[in-house]
């Protein structure tokens, strides 16, 4: 199995994760963010008086049956998420380039898993419907060990009851798939799981129907 790995962080990684995406769907880069990295950013979101219940849907209902994380949408306006943004839009350079992605822009959110929570399996984008392309992970948890819960479980995406893997919310760890295509959870966590989720969209005002 292909795992793409890294090797100083952003902008100094290598690029084994374009095969990976371009093999299996998915790729995950240990390390993509230095320890540094890691506590600036989850500090601002340890900071922060602005979470918010996340919601299920276009409608943004919650339903704590599905999910009970809480967001924070990023700004980009503090050093270190300008920093994570040029990172990304770096990703968002390379995958066009190698594999004609259309990704178009890219959004992302601070995500925060209290003790108990949880997201049941879902995908990010319904396929040919969404403008969410390239889904990505990047974990804010510098300590984190077994046991400590919220672990995300990737799904087959020929059949959604084969698990793939399960992936550590290990601090400075990236992982990447395609957003249409793999169902994915995220179990229970047992302690302050913190992350950002985010999005590579298409423009679609001007891409061509599937």
């Amino acid at each position: 199995m292909s795992i793409a790995t890294t090797t100083s962080g952003p902008g100094g990684w290598d690029d084994n994760y374009i095969d990976a995406l371009s093999e299996q769907g998915w790729a995950l880069l240990p390390g993509f963010l230095s320890a540094e990295q890691v506590a600036g950013l989850r500090w601002e979101a340890m900071q922060s008086e602005d979470w918010r219940r996340a919601g299920v849907g276009l409608a943004g209902q919650t339903e704590s049956n599905i999910r009970r994380d809480h967001t924070i949408w990023m700004q980009g306006d503090t050093g270190p998420q300008q920093d994570y943004l040029a990172a990304m839009e770096q990703i968002r350079t390379q995958v066009n380039r190698a594999l004609f992605a259309g990704l178009f822009e890219y959004e992302a959110h601070f995500a925060h898993y209290p003790p108990g929570a949880f997201y049941r399996k879902h995908v990010d984008a319904l396929r040919g419907r969404g403008a969410r392309v390239l889904t990505s992970v990047c974990y804010l948890n510098p300590h984190w060990a077994p046991g400590d819960g919220g672990e995300l479980v990737l799904y087959s995406d020929t059949d959604e009851a084969r698990i793939i893997n399960h992936i550590q919310p290990a601090g400075g760890d990236l992982l990447l798939f395609w957003s249409e295509r793999f169902p994915h959870e995220v179990l229970p966590a047992h302690t302050d799981r913190y992350s950002i989720a985010g999005w590579f969209r298409r423009n679609i005002e001007t891409a061509n129907p599937l």
